[in-house]
Order: C-alpha cells, then sequence, then structure tokens
C-alpha cells in the first residue's frame, strides 16, 4: 500500500518526497499557502501538523481545504491528545468531504511541553485503537459505533513509527501491530543516524513489512548551532555528536543542507525506504526545493514544474 497522489496511489516503485507544514497560530491561512505555493512541483505531498509541540495553531482540516485550493495534495495530521473519538469521527468525515484522502495518525507531544501545559490530554483511543476504526470507515463505510455511511471515502491511514529508544525487535514489533490494523504507509521519526536506520529497516525487511507498507524516512535540514539545541529539546530526538559538531562548527543553514542532500543520498539506497518527509522545522522552509533540485530528485518532477511555471 502507499498514498494517494491525486486520485492514484503511488507506485512501489516510485521515491515519493514530502514536506511538512505547520500551522500558523493565527486564523489567517495565508503564510500557510504562501509556502504550499514554494513547494508546488517539488514535493509529491504536504504534511500538516496538528498542533505541533503541543501548541494551539490553525485546524489542519482547515488548511487542508485551503492546501488543496493551490494545487497541492495534503496529508493531515490526526493527533490523539486533543481530541475524543466523537471529534476524531467529525474530522475524518470533513476530510472525506473535502477531497483530502490521506491522514496520518500520531498520539503528540506532552501537552506539557507546549503553550498550555495545564491542558488536559484527552487520549481516548489508542494508535492502534484508531487505526483499526479507521481502517473499517474506509473499507467499509463504517463510523465507529457501526453506522453504516451511504459511501465509503478513499483514504489512506498513516503512522510515525521511532527508530530508536528502545531494542530493535520491540521498535519492530509496534510496527507490525499498526500495519496489522490496518497502516498503509509509515514515516518515521527523524533520521540522523543512518546506521540505526539501517538495523530498524534490516528487521523491518525480515518480517516482510516493506511488502505490506509505504515506508518513508524523515529528514530535518538544521540551520545552525541554537537550531541544534532547540530539536535536542524535542522529546525522542538523537542526534550524533559528530553531526552536531559539523553544524556548530559551520554555523550555517548551508552546512545543513548539505549534510541532508547527503543523508538522501545514502537512504536512496537502503532497500525498501520508499521516500523521504523532509521537515523544515526552525525557519528551513525556504531551503525545500534547494534540498529536492540538489539530491537530483527533480527529474520525475520537472513537467510538474515547468506547467506551474507557464
Amino acid at each position: 500500500m502507499s498514498i494517494y497522489i491525486g486520485n492514484r496511489l503511488v507506485s512501489s516503485n516510485d521515491f515519493t518526497v514530502t514536506s511538512e507544514m505547520v500551522p500558523p497560530r493565527s486564523w489567517n491561512p495565508s503564510p500557510l499557502v504562501e509556502q504550499a505555493v514554494r513547494a508546488r512541483g517539488y514535493v509529491d505531498a504536504v504534511d500538516l501538523s496538528d498542533n505541533l509541540l503541543a501548541i494551539a495553531r490553525l485546524s489542519p482540516v482547515v488548511g487542508a481545504f485551503f492546501i488543496r485550493q493551490v494545487g497541492m495534495e495534503p496529508i493531515v495530521q490526526i493527533n490523539l491528545r486533543d481530541r475524543n473519538r466523537m471529534g476524531i469521527q467529525s474530522d475524518l468525515m470533513g476530510l472525506a468531504a473535502l477531497g483530502v484522502k490521506n491522514i496520518t495518525i500520531l498520539g503528540g507531544y506532552p501537552a506539557k511541553i507546549g503553550t498550555e501545559p495545564n491542558a488536559k490530554e484527552v487520549y481516548d483511543l489508542e494508535t492502534m485503537e484508531l487505526v483499526r476504526y479507521v481502517r473499517r470507515f474506509v473499507d467499509e463505510g463504517k463510523l465507529f459505533d457501526n453506522t453504516v455511511m451511504e459511501e465509503a471515502p478513499e483514504m489512506t491511514i498513516g503512522v510515525v513509527e521511532n527508530i530508536a529508544g528502545k531494542p530493535v525487535k520491540e521498535l519492530i514489533d509496534r510496527l507490525e501491530a499498526k500495519i496489522d490494523a490496518g497502516a498503509n504507509f509509515v514515516r518515521t521519526q527523524l533520521v540522523f543516524d543512518i546506521e540505526l536506520l539501517e538495523e530498524w529497516m534490516e528487521e523491518a525487511r525480515r518480517r516482510g513489512l516493506q511488502e505490506r507498507s509505504y515506508i518513508m524516512a524523515s529528514i530535518l535540514p538544521l540551520r545552525d548551532a541554537d537550531h541544534v539545541d532547540a530539536v535536542l529539546k524535542i522529546p525522542g530526538i538523537a542526534i550524533p555528536n559528530k553531526i552536531i559538531k559539523r553544524i556548530k562548527e559551520a554555523d550555517s543553514p548551508d552546512e545543513g543542507m548539505k549534510m541532508v542532500v547527503e543523508l538522501i543520498h545514502k537512504l536512496r539506497t537502503i532497500d525498501g525506504i520508499r521516500g523521504i518527509h523532509i521537515r523544515p522545522l526552525g525557519g528551513m522552509d525556504r531551503y525545500v526545493s534547494s534540498i529536492v533540485k540538489e539530491a537530483g530528485l527533480m527529474n520525475r518532477k520537472q513537467e510538474k514544474v515547468e506547467e506551474y511555471a507557464s
């Protein structure tokens, strides 16, 4: 399985490129739309985060509406921290009504790290439960209480997986359980250590999981020393010392871009990695097009760029 780009599912032979976009802390969607226009033709789809880092932002469901207006394919995150099963079903039906065909289910960072540390976390459902419910929503057209809708929507289900922090077997056990529950595509947490990913993928391949899901590696271009320090404060993120040293010594976004292009070349050699997800957090969104071009990923996108430029 894979993800929808337009009205077709991406082929397992395609190398897909997506980019994350963080909705603004405002009702005005203009910054999001402008960012989408800059990425248009360079990435296959854009991922709209859902109150990233536990900070209240414009709804990604609303953002998806505007993203589609400028010809981009949205992937909408649904976090379990902020809504119960009734709110989730409303969002799913709303997304289907808008023609959104890709979602990503994730837990969400703890509220205590964000701007509302006293906010009550919901977690009405666990990730695996929600994947099962959404699988039935898509395959059988059923709401969570078994009410049958007039028509089942077209939609793929994505999840996010850690590649570190626990023994590889435990990590892949969880990945396999999500795929068994109905996940179509998987994005890793941020990759800085290629050896960790290779070990993780080796176990995934041993179980044949790369044949059952579309696996993409997430990457982040580091801007400078301050950006490194900020990223290290994000729960679950680890950066090898040699990379920290390299970025801090250069203290330039150009070095971060060079490093991430090198990483993409290595990722493309790993059997089972079907694409990359660029997370240009910290003001690095203006580098997305350059990263795609420098990494040699433009060949199959050139016609799109020329079409939009004409």
